[in-house]
């Protein structure tokens, strides 16, 4: 709170009409500074693009905290961007090395047959293996001469297995960029609609205390 005080030296008038326009004048640039915000609208913005909801509640003016969650948000991005690339990338290296070095045929075969081929060196060790271990369910999946496959070498197995665990680990990544953006997006989202509300709530209040001393008291 600011208090202003005069008892003396300049006619009363001149004193009241000095008050008078000294309140116009705070009153009017604390309208302009304290435009009627919406603590929701705010959220939604940065729900859109972090830190536009900061930029919102600032007067439409970026600030460091409205940057530095944009700027978040965009490298976040790009590493997601990048991952993906990067797992498609090693996904069509590694079935374009099963059908070289496997003789498979790649149409039709989904993750699964992909996981099984980099367990077994031909689809005649995984028959005899299914059979040893009495899984007469998982047979008929070999049953299919397009589903057959035999590896040239264990190395080239090797390589499989290594790039499969490559693409593997670029899903992983994938996945945290997922889910470091969506968390960027809700802290920054809660921030705004808190910072909104602190601004919305701080209003220029302004009161003249008559008598022979005049007050005139500001409170935030």
């Amino acid at each position: 709170m600011f208090v202003y005080t005069h008892n003396g030296g300049s006619p009363y008038w001149f004193t009241c009409l000095l008050a008078a326009i000294l309140i116009g004048t705070l009153a009017g640039n604390e309208s302009v500074a304290q435009a009627p915000l919406k603590p929701a609208k705010a959220a939604a913005y940065s729900m859109l693009l972090p830190g536009l909801g900061h930029k919102y509640v600032n007067d439409g003016r970026w600030n460091r905290r409205s940057a530095l969650y944009t700027i978040t948000d965009i490298v976040l991005m790009v590493g997601l961007v990048s991952s993906e690339w990067q797992r498609r990338h090693l996904v069509e290296s590694y079935q374009t090395w099963a059908s070289s070095h496997a003789g498979i045929i790649p149409a039709g075969k989904d993750r699964r047959f992909y996981v099984t081929i980099g367990n077994y060196i031909s689809s005649d060790d995984y028959l005899e293996t299914q059979l040893r271990d009495r899984r007469v369910d998982l047979i008929p999946y070999v049953s299919n001469p397009d589903f057959h496959w035999t590896w040239d070498r264990i190395e080239d197995l090797q390589k499989y297995r290594e790039l499969r665990k490559d693409s593997e680990s670029w899903s992983q990544r994938k996945s945290s960029f997922i889910a470091a953006l969506v968390a960027n997006r809700l802290v920054s989202a809660l921030s705004a609609l808190i910072t909104a509300r602190r601004k919305q709530d701080s209003v220029l209040q302004v009161a003249i205390i008559p008598g022979p001393v005049i007050q005139i008291a500001f409170t935030l």
